[in-house]
């Protein structure tokens, strides 16, 4: 009976994600045991703000050395917080169906455009994302967004309790966690308020020389959530797109067509490039780059030039 070991860092979120993709497999698979490792990343070793401590890889490095080191047969990743490279000797097994891949607002009532509206001129908004605040200076340049971490639970906490106003999250940790009831949340639409590359995905990675649990995980890889996420992921790499760059990229199956949404904005909110183009899913990576060199192309250089030679670009502040 094979045993395989499933790497994966410990907050309550991702613990989930390891329990969703081990029934997965032992679903597909009864002959198999799944058994967890957890590994404790950088990300959850430092309580700092994400600009502070730096940028792509803080929650995956260390689970994907494990599996890379021989430590662990295959990690689970949410997808969006993986670099543009996975670790070298690794590859990406599957990708399951993907869960929401919005932005929602939790605090208020209404729609998410209603709650946008209503929010009082210097509330507090709390988010740990570069991205969401340029969305949000973008917005509502009135509002104030404040630093804002911890688990789903502590987060929803803190809004009721007042500590902010309200928050921007991601939907699929809050469906994941079976708290959609409680959190009360409003989805925002994510051809304008664009999400970031690989939200909602799940990335199962193992090493490519492990050709027995390559072939174990292929089961599990849904077409569309690859395509969708290759995309994505070629948009965000041709943008050198780590924590620090506020973009997002949503890739979505319309018929037989992958429809792929690109954002590049500036901090300040000032001033964002959105644009959209879309092909067939075999060639998926090509249009995430080519959507890339679009928004280039229509003045992102500038944008990155700008980033590139300021303090705005502070590296890590969470996509």
């Amino acid at each position: 009976m094979p045993r395989l070991l499933l790497a994966t860092r410990g907050s309550k979120l991702a613990l989930r994600q390891a329990e969703i993709v081990a029934s997965l497999i032992t679903s597909a698979h009864p002959g198999v045991t799944i058994d967890v490792r957890v590994v404790k990343t950088t990300g959850d070793k430092d309580a700092r703000p994400f600009a502070q401590i730096g940028g792509k890889g803080l929650f995956t490095s260390e689970v994907e050395r494990d599996v890379a080191e021989g430590r662990a047969d295959l990690a689970v990743h949410s997808a969006k917080d993986l670099t543009a490279a996975v670790a070298p000797g690794c590859v990406i097994a599957a990708v399951p169906v993907r869960e929401r891949v919005e932005d929602v607002i939790v605090g208020g009532t209404g729609s998410a455009q209603e709650r946008l509206s209503n929010i009082a001129p210097g509330a507090r908004i709390g988010t740990s994302s570069i991205r969401r605040r340029a969305l949000l200076a973008e917005t509502r340049p009135d509002v104030d967004a404040v630093e804002f971490r911890g688990n789903l639970d502590t987060r929803l906490r803190k809004i009721s309790e007042g500590v902010v106003d309200g928050a921007v999250l991601a939907a699929a940790g809050i469906a994941r966690l079976g708290m959609w009831e409680a959190a009360d949340p409003a989805p925002l639409e994510p051809t304008w308020w664009v999400p970031p590359p690989g939200q909602g995905a799940l990335a199962i990675e193992t090493r490519e020389d492990h050709t027995g649990v390559i072939e174990l995980l292929s089961v599990l890889d849904d077409p569309e959530a690859r395509a969708t996420l290759e995309a994505e992921r070629a948009f965000s790499a041709r943008l050198e797109g780590g924590c620090s760059v506020p973009l997002g990229c949503f890739a979505q199956v319309v018929g037989e067509r992958l429809v792929v949404t690109g954002y590049l904005g500036h901090p300040s909110g000032t001033h964002s490039i959105r644009d959209r183009i879309s092909g067939g899913l075999s060639d998926a990576r090509d249009i995430g780059v080519e959507l890339a060199e679009a928004i280039i192309a229509g003045g992102g250089d500038d944008i990155l030039e700008e980033l590139e030679g300021s303090d705005t670009r502070a590296p890590g502040s969470g996509t």
